[in-house]
């Protein structure tokens, strides 16, 4: 990607170190030799800054969880959890947060620090990695936006961070939360600009769209199956899950479901399963189920003062840190569990059980072994065996997790990924059966046991859902990355400016990719 200009500073750059030398020993001026260092200085400081790092401040939360912008820090007065809530300035004015939910239990409360504001993340941008290679799909670039100028009043570009998820040639889907892609269209006959540098364009206002935004073609192809799963990796998986409900983290003020969410399934089927603080203990030999529903507090106390107490809701969409949707609008059917589990004996077994669509996914630890099945429909009777992998439990205690994510099953055991491969991959429910059941609200995560087994540090996630662009009245939201551009969203896409809505990205605007936060020291950490 190296152009004139960047040969060019870069020859000046290795004139001025190679020669600087010579010229010491070539005459005895001092003022000359001072001048000659400031400018090595400057050249040196300005080939840093243009192509090997620079520093970049995030104003906005469009990439909320991964990446803070401007923001508070709000504890919720019933259990204690801290999470961020955005302060950002919009039309030139900041927004402090009146009213919150917690993330954790629901609490609706206003916080006591709302106008005490922090700057977003301070990251580091690799500004020399593609000039050496070509930007990889989960990247998270900064680049320039295309349209210039952005801001009118300072008559400058304005920078934006997003996730990489589309590149050229590909069509891109987004449908039920999840992205597909194929490159098997090409769009012969379809309108061009005049100019390449156009390509990027999505307009709604003046209809000029050269993204090909829901093209008839695309979408039969698309409910034939046509397109592939975008399937993210463990470390995409982990860097934009978001809590659903944390048991050692419970509201104080209310008492039984509402409080812990967990309890053994009712009959013969929570066999053995008793409750404990801060998670739960089986005992014998008897296969018994305890499972998770999703009850929110409501009018906070409403139990209290009535005898019909709140009802299970399918888990949301719902994210803290935009505070003004306080309970989220979309059905998000990819899960993450994690535990730590204790087991007595090799022969324990435990299941951790996800359901998507009425189809049971389950992870089965059993004497060193850790197999996956599903069970379509949710019979349990025909459930198959996707892949089997060891695991290398015997007694003792275990940090587990289990994701079904991007229709592929994840399974970690004290932090590492078992290697299942392609055979953990599934194909997604029919367009015509991917719709949430009875028991997607009733028992959307199960943990089931045989022998004595102890199961604490229970942690419920859910995976980044992406929302159709508002403008779009359908299911299936489609559209066309052109050559030499790429398609970039935010991972907050329920308050994000991205490409379902102005289009791509040029490649000759990208400025690189954000690698590291730096501040504030809480929050250091790779950017994945």
């Amino acid at each position: 990607m190296a152009n004139p200009t960047t040969k060019k500073i870069l020859g000046t750059a290795f004139n001025v170190i190679v020669g600087r030398d010579k010229k010491r020993h070539a005459h005895g001026d001092a003022t000359r030799e001072a001048f000659e260092t400031i400018v090595f200085v400057v050249v040196l400081v300005l080939m840093l800054k243009l192509f090997v790092a620079e520093a970049f401040v995030i104003p906005t939360g469009s990439m909320a969880s991964t990446l803070w912008g401007d923001q508070i820090k709000a504890e919720c007065p019933e259990c204690g959890y801290t999470f961020p809530v955005s302060a950002a300035v919009q039309g030139g004015v900041r927004n402090y947060p009146s009213s919150v939910a917690c993330q954790n239990c629901g609490n609706e409360f206003r916080p006591s620090n709302a106008q005490d504001w922090n700057s977003g993340d301070r990251v580091l941008v690799a500004k020399y990695e593609y000039h050496i290679r070509d930007p990889k799909r989960f990247d998270v670039p900064v680049f320039k936006y295309p349209r210039e100028p952005y801001n009118a009043a300072e008559r400058t570009a304005m920078n934006y961070i997003k996730r990489l998820i589309g590149r050229p040639g590909e069509t891109i889907a987004i449908y039920k939360g999840d992205l597909y892609q194929t490159t098997s269209l090409t769009y012969p006959g379809r309108p061009r600009p005049a100019r390449s540098e156009d390509l990027w364009i999505r307009d709604e206002r003046t209809g000029v769209d050269f993204t090909y935004t829901d093209d008839a073609d695309a979408l039969a192809l698309f409910n034939k199956g046509g397109f592939e799963p975008i399937r993210k990796g463990p470390d995409e998986i982990l860097a934009v899950m978001r809590l659903v409900f944390d048991l050692d983290v419970q509201p104080r003020s209310l008492s039984g479901l509402a409080k812990v969410r967990w309890h053994p399934v009712p009959s013969e089927e929570g066999a053995g399963w008793t409750m404990e603080e801060k998670g739960f203990r089986h005992t014998g030999e008897t296969l018994g189920w305890t499972r998770y529903q999703h009850v929110e507090p409501g009018s906070w106390g409403r139990e209290s003062h009535s005898s019909v107490p709140n009802q299970p809701v399918e888990i949301r969409d719902y994210l803290a840190y935009n505070s003004r949707d306080v309970r989220g609008s979309n059905w998000v059917p990819d899960l993450i569990l994690e535990c730590k589990a204790e087991f007595s004996s090799a022969n324990d077994r435990l299941t951790l059980e996800l359901l998507k669509a009425g189809d049971r996914f389950q992870a089965e630890f059993d004497n060193g072994k850790c197999r996956l099945y599903r069970a379509v429909g949710g019979d349990l009777t025909k459930r198959t065996m996707l892949a089997e992998q060891s695991s290398d439990m015997k007694s003792g205690s275990y940090n587990l997790r289990f994701a079904n994510v991007d229709s592929r099953l994840t399974v970690w055991v004290d932090g590492h990924v078992l290697p299942f491969g392609p055979t953990a991959d599934y194909d997604p429910p029919a367009r015509d059966s991917f719709d949430k059941t009875t028991r997607d609200i009733n028992e959307p995560v199960r943990i089931g046991a045989t022998g004595n087994i102890s199961v604490s540090k229970v942690k419920l996630y859910r995976d980044v859902y992406y929302t159709l662009n508002p403008e779009d009245p359908g299911q299936v939201h489609t559209q066309y990355v052109q050559p030499g551009h790429y398609y970039c969203l935010g991972d907050n896409s329920a308050s994000s400016a991205d490409g379902r809505t102005w289009g791509l990205v040029p490649e000759r605007l990208l400025l690189g990719r954000a690698v590291v936060i730096y501040w504030p020291l809480s929050r250091i950490r790779v950017i994945k």
